[in-house]
This record gives C-alpha cells, sequence and structure tokens, in this order.
C-alpha cells in the first residue's frame, strides 16, 4: 500500500458487506422514494481506455513483485445520469428531502445491480489471497480494492469495468490544502470577536432569530477536535456526526488543526464571548477525509460517499484542494452527486496568490451540476477589505468562467485550535474563508430549508458588494459576500 493511505482498520469488508454498507437511513419525516425497476434508471456507459488500466499504473502493475500489494480505484462502466432524478416537472415538484432520497436511492441501485454481477470475480479473488479487500461505494460506482498486480489485472479484464486507476497522494509532498497559513497565539483575551461577524453582517441576522439551527454543515479536511468548547454538543450523533476511514475511532478528533480551524469559522458556537462561528446554532459532520492533510483518492472517495449517503448535510465544506494536475477531474462526480442531492458545496479558491491564474483544483473546475458552471470558490479579503496577497486569482486554468465566485474575510482570523478545549489561534487563507461562506449559507437556508445550492448560489453572486476595481474581477469574484443582502434576496423569492 502506498504510504500515507492506512487501511481502515473498522471499515474493510469484502464485496459481501455491498449491500449493507449501501442501505441509507432517511432525514425523520421524509418518505422513500418509490421503488423502482434499476434496469430502467438512466445511465451513462462508460467505455474504458484500452487496457482498462491508466498506462502508467499498467507499467507499474506488470513490472511489480509479485506479492507487492497496490490499493487501486476500479470505476465500472455504469454511471447514473444525475439529471433525471431531479429534472423536468417532477424533480421540480420534490421536496429537498425527496429530492436527496431520489439521488442516493438512484445512485445506490445502480452501482448495488452492477457490483453484484462482478461479485463472483471478487470473491474468488478475495479467497485465492490476490485480493486483501474490497470497499464499494455509490456516490460514483466504484470499488476501492487493495490487491496483487495480479488481482488487479484480473479485474481490469472483466467487461464491467471501465478504468482501474492507482490510488494518487499528495503525500510525502506539502498538501496545497493547507489554508490556514501560519497561527500565531492569539492575545485575544477572555472575549473577543472576530471581525468576520461584521464585515459578512452576520449580526444583523443573528438579530433576526437567524443562528443556523435546524441546518447541517458538514466538513471533510483533517478531522474535527469535538472537545473544543466552539464545537462541543453539537456534532451529530453516532456514525452520521463523524467519519474516520483511517482508524475507524467514533470520536471526532484533528491530528493536524485544520479542520477545527475551519469547522469553527463555520459552526462555531461562540461560548462565553468568544464570538468565532457564523452559525453557532448548526449542527456539524465532519470526515476525516485529509488524513495529516494529505489528499489521496481513495480516502476522499469514501468521505464523499459517507457525506452524501450517512451525514446528508444541508452544506459541505472542502476546504482542501491538490496537486494531481491543475484541472484534475477526479473530485467532479463528488461535487455533481452533493449538488443534485441539494447540498450547497463550496470550496476555497487556494493560496497561490498574487499572480493571475493561480487557482487550485478542484476549485476552479467548470461544468458543474446542474448547468455546467464553475465550483462555487471564496477569495480571501483582508481586514482593510482588499483582496488579500495570498488568495488564489483567476482566471481559471481550467475554463471556469466564474473563479473565484465572490470574496470572504480570509486574514487575522482568531479560530479553534487544537491545543486544548479552550484554545485559540490567529490565522489567515482562503480556507478559513470557505468555512465562514459555510456558515452563512446555513443562516439562509434556515430562512428558506428549500433553497436548492444552484439557487443559493446566485443570491450570493447577486448580492455581494462590490471590491475595487469596479465589477466582477479576477481577484475578489463577483465582491464581498454580505448576508443582509443575501437575506433580502431570500425572503423575496420566498414571498409570503
Amino acid at each position: 500500500m502506498s504510504r500515507g493511505i492506512p487501511r481502515p482498520r473498522a471499515l474493510l469488508l469484502g464485496l459481501s458487506g455491498m449491500l449493507l454498507l449501501s442501505a441509507c437511513r432517511l432525514p425523520a419525516g421524509s418518505a422513500p422514494p418509490p421503488a423502482r425497476d434499476a434496469h430502467r434508471l438512466p445511465i451513462h456507459r462508460v467505455a474504458g481506455p484500452a487496457g482498462r488500466v491508466d498506462s502508467g499504473f499498467s507499467s507499474t502493475l506488470r513490472a511489480a513483485d509479485p506479492a507487492r500489494r497496490f490499493t487501486a480505484i476500479v470505476d465500472l462502466t455504469e454511471q447514473l445520469d444525475l439529471r433525471e432524478p431531479v429534472g423536468g416537472r417532477r424533480g421540480a415538484a420534490l421536496s429537498k428531502a425527496a429530492r436527496r432520497a431520489a439521488v442516493i436511492s438512484g445512485l445506490e441501485q445502480v452501482a448495488d445491480r452492477q457490483q453484484q454481477r462482478l461479485r463472483p470475480l471478487t470473491d474468488r479473488l478475495l479467497a485465492e489471497g490476490s485480493l486483501s479487500y474490497v470497499r464499494p461505494v455509490a456516490i460514483v460506482n466504484r470499488l476501492i480494492v487493495e490487491g496483487t498486480a495480479s488481482g488487479l489485472l484480473a479485474l481490469a479484464a472483466d467487461r464491467e469495468v471501465a478504468a482501474v486507476l492507482p490510488d494518487w497522494t499528495s503525500e510525502p509532498g506539502t498538501s496545497r490544502g493547507e489554508a490556514v497559513g501560519s497561527g500565531e497565539p492569539a492575545p485575544l483575551g477572555d472575549t473577543f470577536r472576530s471581525w468576520a461577524i461584521d464585515a459578512m453582517r452576520a449580526d444583523r441576522l443573528w438579530a433576526r432569530g437567524l443562528d443556523g439551527k435546524g441546518v447541517v454543515v458538514a466538513a471533510i479536511d483533517t478531522g474535527a477536535f469535538e472537545s473544543h468548547e466552539q464545537l462541543r454538543g453539537r456534532r451529530l450523533p453516532e456514525s452520521r456526526g463523524w467519519f474516520d476511514p483511517v482508524e475507524g475511532s467514533s470520536e471526532g478528533a484533528d491530528g493536524h488543526g485544520h479542520g477545527t480551524s475551519v469547522l469553527s469559522q463555520a459552526v462555531g458556537g461562540n461560548p462565553g464571548g468568544r464570538l468565532v462561528g457564523i452559525a453557532p446554532g448548526a449542527r456539524w459532520a465532519a470526515a476525516l477525509g485529509n488524513w495529516k492533510n494529505y489528499y489521496s483518492r481513495s480516502r476522499m472517495t469514501l468521505a464523499a460517499d459517507w457525506v452524501l449517503r450517512v451525514a446528508r448535510p444541508d452544506v459541505v465544506v472542502n476546504a482542501w484542494s491538490h496537486d494531481e494536475g491543475e484541472c484534475s477531474e477526479f473530485d467532479r462526480a463528488f461535487i455533481d452527486a452533493w449538488k443534485a442531492a441539494g447540498i450547497f458545496v463550496v470550496y476555497p479558491a487556494g493560496n497561490a496568490g498574487p499572480n493571475p491564474s493561480t487557482g487550485e483544483s478542484p476549485a476552479q473546475l467548470a461544468g458543474i451540476f446542474p448547468d455546467g458552471g464553475p465550483v462555487f470558490s471564496v477569495a480571501a479579503l483582508a481586514p482593510s477589505g482588499v483582496v488579500h496577497a495570498l488568495s488564489s486569482r483567476g482566471p481559471s486554468r481550467c475554463g471556469s468562467s466564474g473563479f473565484p465566485t465572490l470574496a470572504a474575510p480570509g486574514a487575522d482570523l482568531p479560530y479553534a485550535a487544537t491545543a486544548g478545549p479552550r484554545a485559540y489561534l490567529r490565522g489567515q487563507g482562503t480556507s478559513l474563508s470557505a468555512g465562514l461562506v459555510g456558515g452563512a449559507a446555513a443562516l439562509l437556508l434556515q430562512a428558506d430549508p428549500e433553497l436548492p445550492p444552484e439557487a443559493l448560489e446566485r443570491i450570493l453572486v447577486r448580492s455581494a458588494r462590490d471590491v475595487p476595481p469596479a465589477g466582477r474581477d479576477d481577484a475578489a469574484g463577483a465582491g464581498s459576500l454580505d448576508l443582509e443582502a443575501a437575506l433580502a434576496l431570500v425572503l423575496a423569492e420566498a414571498g409570503p
């Protein structure tokens, strides 16, 4: 196995556990979608590349020691067309809970059907030892496997398989997902107030009773120190609130600190006059997708699948990026599925500024569900109101016409640190900006829980305050997020 991609101890299983894993509880009060014939679900048939194995990976496998084991991503040929469950007149009439249930059900049915057809082969390879484990997911019709070269090549030869990819990881290099910057001891005293609260006008919404209550914000990051006073007591219960694909732990932890810092911006509870979070009434869930702040395809797939099918949040904050090619498409399927299921998705623009075309992926991707638009990405503002020098600039190198989308505070921000339950640091970076926008989305979704993500994106852009120079630009996008103006648009569109 590749270093930095620990085998998920408590979660590994053979394909025989697939149907149990793919079961998904629906939110309380939601009716399950009507049963459908899986053979009638709309699917895209994906033709695999020649040999079906990534070219560089194929060479590695064929030259490998027969006993060596690899972690690999195995994508199957049938993928759900996400437009069908939420499209047309029927889709427009669905509640958000029903929309989510329809998308999850469709993905699971397509995956279950084809993965079952592959089961005789995987069971045989498991029995003979050429595969060590097989982990199915449904957000993409995919298997995560560990096995020898012969086992992986045997899988690749099957007609159900579209592609076999190596489990790429950013380790041992520096992950570009680390966007907090250098934290500094914060001489904050017993009480303090983040300047972001006033800059974004979050306090105006708090005065109207909007604090994120009833909304769930999830984060995929380095973890979450749930004993910190900013997060304590508001995690979703049991397996819906925390996912650790590395050790299988049941209590939220963060060995790096990045995830805790970002989550505190979104949902910090602001105890004792220590005001950090934008949506202090929201609940949270977290997945350890970036173990030690290193990206890997396998962990991100597991985390993305868990967010969709188990956590089922209203907002997901993805404060990470990676260096696997400036326009890597690997994460696109996750973003599309989350948005199809009615989840607002936000990414940081990156910390490679101030030069032009310094965006990071997947934040600078285009072609996202439902209409081929950009990923919703956030630039960082300094307290003076100008775009911070570290914030990545457009134009996108990946065809996005709206990168970055807008800007939010991203420097000199107090955040929850992992040194203790009342530890704080100050920091900077677009990851903190993305966390703030995730909290802002929670306030607006409390005002209108049925607001679909594409409508919320449009409202945030339309209501943004201009940041000089005038008009949209490649530094601040549409401008600085303005929650009071955004709420006015939400209420106007919702009507009485």
